[in-house]
């Protein structure tokens, strides 16, 4: 999702969470693999009223729900209406999933809501399913989070094109056998994606 689907801006974030008080933000937030109780919320092992709870703790402070969630959406843009555009095209050939390490701030109070996209459509009109961290209680690049999803998916890793923004993730990716392309942050995917699917078609290659 972050760095393919729409990017990702660390340094906003760590920001803002400097400003309502977090001022060890710069340790704490990565675009990849954040710690201590970032890392926590993502992996699901606090829900987000303990992660906010403990966030005041950490700061001294008592800092207002809003602003907390204003922080965490300062680390994304809105995605872009021609990569939304380019998913539902795929989804008239392939199936398409969301394997994202992320937070039920973000997903459930935006992603999965009709303010997720220009079209005022949830992640969920855009994916066969959507499989986020916090959930399946692990996170990339482990691999036990790819071993999840694979199960409960149905795909044939070999027949599957994964793409993420991390080199690590894309590591574990190919160590379970699928065919992976490495995303920067920001990057128009489509001209990659349109010769990585070029002579396959949803019999033998599912995205």
């Amino acid at each position: 999702m972050g760095g393919v689907l729409i990017d990702v801006h660390r340094e906003r974030a760590v920001r803002q969470f400097q400003a309502i008080g977090v001022t060890d933000a710069e340790q704490l937030i990565d675009s990849y693999h954040h710690k201590g109780i970032f890392l926590d919320i993502e992996s699901g092992a606090i829900d987000s009223d303990t992660f906010c709870r403990l966030l005041c703790e950490h700061a001294g402070k008592l800092i207002p729900f809003e602003a907390i969630e204003q922080a965490w959406r300062s680390m994304v843009d809105p995605p872009e209406s021609y990569k939304l555009d380019c998913l539902l095209a795929l989804r008239e050939k392939y199936r398409t999933f969301v394997l994202s390490n992320n937070n039920p701030i973000l997903i459930d109070r935006w992603a999965r809501t009709d303010s997720f996209s220009p079209a005022g459509r949830p992640i969920t009109d855009y994916f066969d399913r959507v499989y986020v961290s916090y959930e399946m209680k692990c996170v990339k690049p482990g691999i036990e989070i790819y071993r999840m999803m694979v199960k409960d998916s149905g795909v044939v890793p070999a027949e599957t094109l994964f793409l993420d923004d991390s080199a690590d993730n894309i590591r574990t990716a190919g160590e379970i056998g699928f065919r992976t392309y490495l995303v920067r942050n920001g990057e128009d995917w489509r001209p990659a994606l349109d010769k990585l699917l070029q002579g396959n078609d949803e019999k033998t290659f599912s995205a």
